[in-house]
């Protein structure tokens, strides 16, 4: 199964320096430096006031976290890459369900991405691991009842990080009206699953764009 990465960056005070020519220059062999590589999917997605210290988010999809790596070092070697700095990361894969083993794991984001994604670590509490399986299936369920109700305008992916990030899952959804997934969000609040929530947090809320338009939010 691939492995997949969110990182997000933000610029330099060294980037003022460049001249406008210098600048577009740069971009240029940056984009061009993503679209060479045939190993990593990448998507990209303006972050500008969504977040603090963050201008755009690059999602990367690969079948290695080598390939995500190389793909990275590469970047920051390019004439812009010496002017940003990575300011948060998210790193996981996707795996199949506990409670429903017998249905395959969503591998990636759709292959025509929404406007809007929504993406944060997610780690639940010592209790509810603690929990027999039975509980927590049934617990679950009401929650994926709640989801499914969405799923219509707001498509979602699950992956795991045990063990090889801080968190142990990464929850993204994609949709083209905020509205809609402030909706899910609130109703999910109400279900029993809520309360073995340890973290959530950070949220980053982004705008799926052009990486040349991404680009211009530096």
């Amino acid at each position: 199964m691939s492995y997949h990465s969110y990182i997000f960056l933000d610029v330099e005070p060294s980037i003022c320096k460049l001249s406008s020519a210098k600048l577009k220059s740069a971009k240029k062999a940056f984009a061009a430096c993503v679209k060479k590589n045939s190993d990593v999917r990448t998507l990209s997605y303006a972050t500008l006031l969504m977040r603090p210290n963050t201008r755009f988010m690059l999602y990367f999809r690969a079948e290695t976290p080598d390939a995500i790596q190389l793909l990275m070092r590469d970047l920051l070697r390019t004439p812009l890459g010496a002017h940003l700095r990575i300011t948060y990361t998210l790193f996981g894969k996707p795996r199949p369900s506990q409670y429903n083993p017998n249905h395959p794991p969503k591998e990636s984001v759709p292959d025509e991405p929404h406007r809007y994604l929504v993406v944060y670590p997610f780690t639940k509490t010592i209790e509810w691991h603690l929990l027999p399986y039975e509980e927590r299936m049934n617990i679950m369920k009401g929650h994926v009842d709640v989801g499914r109700k969405f799923s219509s305008t707001i498509s979602q992916l699950l992956l795991h990080s045990f063990g090889i990030d801080d968190h142990e899952f990464i929850v993204s959804y994609q949709m083209d009206a905020l509205d809609d997934f402030q909706t899910l969000v609130m109703e999910l609040r109400g279900t029993a699953a809520r309360k073995y929530t340890k973290n959530d947090l950070p949220i980053f809320t982004c705008i799926h764009m052009p990486l040349t338009e991404a680009l211009d939010m530096i």
